[in-house]
């Protein structure tokens, strides 16, 4: 496959078909027999596993042959060069009418990120990171600069990470990690906190933070997979 441009205008012009056809329609609209619950007790959609098998057609037609998606194959591939693929990220809000979704994906080679893509299906809000810059609708866009802590810690993670963050202004989780990251890039939230991460999540996240010059608890920002079940918070220089 090539990466260039026109990879990422196509890939957008598909995730908006995929967001008119299906994600738009149905976001708080799911009858009960639409949902089900994972072993994890997370939520599931019949819609996140369309979604998913569409997405993974589509890159393995284009060239991508190992594919780590959440709903289909979550098995760790040994090979140094794979595509994630989060198909709803913030399967609970699409469920209750939440407008905070997002498709996200990431693609790996040798412990770097080469891209990734977080999509607001929503808004039609194209981001991606490529060749160490982010791009919003295609454009590029510069870091923010944050003055303040702006972010959300439970009792848990006051206790866990009170030497990292002591004050901050509180907005609450979008129940997206994907949406929390895009807050980021848009100056409306400085630090987030992931708790038993899993690759389609953070990798993502990782590669758009790391180029906002995010701080984090981990040793290193490399895209291992000793990063995966840690708690994790990533906060900016304020």
């Amino acid at each position: 496959m090539i990466i260039n441009n026109n990879f990422f205008l196509d890939t957008h012009f598909y995730l908006k078909n995929i967001a008119k056809k299906i994600i738009i329609p149905k976001i708080g609209k799911l009858r009960e027999d639409e949902v089900s619950t994972k072993n994890d007790n997370s939520k599931v959609t019949s819609y996140d596993v369309i979604i998913e098998n569409e997405l993974i057609e589509y890159f393995k037609n284009i060239g991508f042959s190992n594919i780590i998606s959440e709903e289909g194959n979550s098995e760790l591939i040994k090979n140094n060069e794979y595509l994630t693929v989060d198909p709803i990220d913030g399967t609970r809000n699409f469920i209750n009418g939440i407008n905070k979704v997002a498709i996200m994906l990431s693609f790996i080679k040798s412990t770097q990120c080469e891209f990734a893509i977080i999509y607001d299906p929503i808004a039609d809000i194209f981001y991606h990171t490529y060749k160490n810059s982010i791009f919003k609708n295609h454009n590029q866009i510069k870091s923010q600069n944050y003055f303040s802590q702006i972010g959300f810690l439970s009792e848990h993670a006051k206790i866990h990470f009170k030497d990292i963050i002591s004050s901050y202004t509180e907005k609450k989780r979008s129940r997206s990690i994907g949406y929390d990251v895009i807050e980021a890039i848009e100056g409306e939230r400085s630090f987030l906190t992931v708790y038993g991460s899993k690759i389609w999540d953070l990798f993502p996240a990782m590669s758009f933070l790391k180029l906002l010059n995010f701080n984090t608890n981990l040793p290193n920002m490399e895209f291992d997979f000793s990063k995966l079940n840690k708690k994790i918070i990533f906060f900016a220089n304020v």
